[in-house]
This record gives C-alpha cells, sequence and structure tokens, in this order.
C-alpha cells in the first residue's frame, strides 16, 4: 500500500516501538508496575502523565471529552504493553499470537466484539493471558483495537485480527491432524 493509507499505521507502530523501547530499557522496576496496576477509569500515576506529555503529545492532542477519552484508551495500550514488557514483536500479530496462546476461539471472539469499557477490561485480561504464557505479539495490533474502537475502521481492524486468528488456527489444526 502506498500513499496516505499507510501513513497512520508507520505513525501508530513508530509510536508503539518507542513506547515498547521505553517500557523495556528505561522505565524503573517500580514504573513498570505502576503501569501494570494502573486502570483506565483512575490514571493518577505519574509516570502516565510523563509519557503522555513527552511520547503521546501529538496522539492526545485537543482537549475536553475526546481527549479524556483518548487518555483513557492510551492508559489501557500502556497497562497492556507494560504488562507484555519485553514481548513486542513486530513479526507476530495479535491473531496468530492469540492462537500460540492457546486462547479459545470464544475468548478471541468476547475480545473482537468487546467495544468501551469492555474492551479495554478484554485488552486486559489478553495482556495478562499472553504475558503469563510467554507469547510475543505486536503491540501495534493491540493498539489499533483500542483505538478503532467507535471509528469508522474498527471493523477492518477486527477482520484483520480475526482473519490472523484463524489462519493460524486452521494451519495449528492441520498439523494435528493425521
Amino acid at each position: 500500500m502506498d500513499g496516505p493509507e499507510r501513513r497512520p499505521i508507520e505513525n501508530l507502530a513508530s509510536i508503539v516501538g518507542r513506547l515498547a523501547f521505553m517500557i523495556d530499557e528505561r522505565l524503573s522496576p517500580s514504573d513498570v508496575a505502576t503501569l501494570r496496576r494502573m486502570r483506565p477509569d483512575d490514571i493518577a500515576a505519574p509516570v502516565f502523565w510523563r509519557i503522555a506529555a513527552s511520547e503521546l503529545a501529538d496522539a492526545l492532542a485537543g482537549d475536553g471529552a475526546r481527549r479524556d477519552e483518548q487518555e483513557r484508551r492510551w492508559a489501557s495500550i500502556l497497562q497492556a504493553m507494560a504488562e507484555l514488557r519485553g514481548m513486542h514483536d513486530p513479526h507476530s500479530s495479535l491473531g496468530a499470537a492469540l492462537v500460540r496462546a492457546d486462547v479459545a476461539e470464544q475468548r478471541a471472539l468476547k475480545l473482537l466484539r468487546a467495544s468501551g469499557d469492555a474492551l479495554l477490561d478484554a485488552v486486559r485480561v489478553i495482556a495478562h493471558h499472553l504475558a503469563t504464557k510467554g507469547v510475543p505479539v505486536n503491540a501495534t495490533d493491540l493498539a489499533w483495537l483500542v483505538l478503532s474502537d467507535g471509528r469508522v475502521d474498527e471493523e477492518a481492524v477486527r477482520r484483520r485480527i480475526a482473519r490472523d486468528y484463524y489462519a493460524a488456527l486452521e494451519k495449528k489444526e492441520a498439523e494435528i491432524r493425521p
């Protein structure tokens, strides 16, 4: 894909890459633990606000209710990334990672169908599951899922994740078949 459609993906991937590096290499263990415990509806963590001011300033442009919602979404993304510390892999799609982590089809569908607060909760649960299983994932896919909720590109993001999930599931099941 050439042209303007590709630029937002590159920008989000770049932001997520910088955040992953920051979480993996620059933040103290206590700051990472604070991010892991943070909840999107209670963003009282100074480390979140430092990251918002330094790394997310452009992504959080504007003010009022729209900015508040973007802060909640980025808090959810940062919480998941802190849970997945050291496991961001740009080459490991979320759908395929869910299969490698043995996430049941119903749980994957629940993630893909969730919206609003339920989506933020589902992302937290999935990030914990992936981290517990030690399965690397492209955190950009998680960010796209959270940020696209309620937007015109929401369905396209969810379909891409579903395609990756079912392709990986089919491959895994084909390897098991006699």
